[in-house]
Order: C-alpha cells, then structure tokens, then sequence
C-alpha cells in the first residue's frame, strides 16, 4: 500500500479491544512518523501493528521495517526479538502484501538472525535470533 491508511480501511474489519490504541497512535500518520514512534518505544507500539487491521498493517510494517534496518535500532534488543512475533502471528497477512514488502521482511529477518549482538540481545533473554530466523523466513511466501 502506497498511500496513508482511510478511515475506511482502519474500520474494514470489526474492532477487538486493541485496535483504538492502534488507531489513535498509527492513524494518519505517514512512514516517517510512525518510524519516530518506533524509535522511540518499539516494543510498545510493535503491538499495535499486531492487532491493526490488514490494510493498515500493510502500510505501517514498512516502518518497522526501516527502523530495524536503521542504525537507530542498534541495541533496542526488544524490538528487534517483537519483531519475530509479529511475523509469526501475522504472516498470513505479511503473504499478501506486494513481493516487494515480503523480500523486505526477510530482509530485516536476515539481518535479526545475523546481528543479534548489533541489538544486544541476550541469547540467554531472547533466544538464539538465528534460529527465530530461519523459522519465520519460512512462514512467509516464496513468491518473492
């Protein structure tokens, strides 16, 4: 998706508890924005994209996507091991977005699986990220 989640879009699916909370953080805003909100607490706002509908989530992964592959995320051990959940329970979805986006996923999965130290991710904590790695990269399309 190209342009700023409509209103439409973000009620294109009836609304569990967790989607206001998306809504009223993620609505409206362009890539850049919901990036500074990732920057500034991913594992907080990482939530949201769990819960947003499709569409939305179409649109705002892309900004999960860049903060994960910007030097702002070096040592945010949390969003960087979020990030495997997201793709777990929304991979489904993440596999009807453009090849486009789904190569940019496995792109940061990569990058997760390789780098864990980079985001000081205690293995001990967080597991082995090579590991979460592979297994999410194989949940999603190979139509990429």
């Amino acid at each position: 998706m190209k342009h700023i989640p409509t209103d439409s879009e973000w009620r294109s699916v009836p609304w569990c508890l967790d989607i206001p909370y998306a809504y009223d953080h993620f609505f409206g805003k362009t890539i850049a924005e919901a990036q500074q909100l990732l920057e500034e607490n991913a594992l907080y706002y990482q939530e949201d994209l769990m819960f947003m509908p499709t569409p939305c989530l179409g649109y705002y992964i892309t900004a999960y996507l860049q903060y994960l592959m910007s030097d702002r995320s070096k040592g945010d051990s949390d969003g960087a091991s979020c990030f495997f959940g997201l793709v777990e329970i929304r991979h489904s979805d993440i596999n009807t977005f453009t090849p486009e986006t789904v190569a940019q996923t496995k792109t940061v999965l990569q990058k997760l699986g390789t780098h864990q130290e980079w985001y000081d991710a205690d293995q001990v904590i967080y597991g082995d990220f090579a590991t979460k790695a592979q297994r999410t990269i194989g949940l999603l399309s190979s139509k990429s």
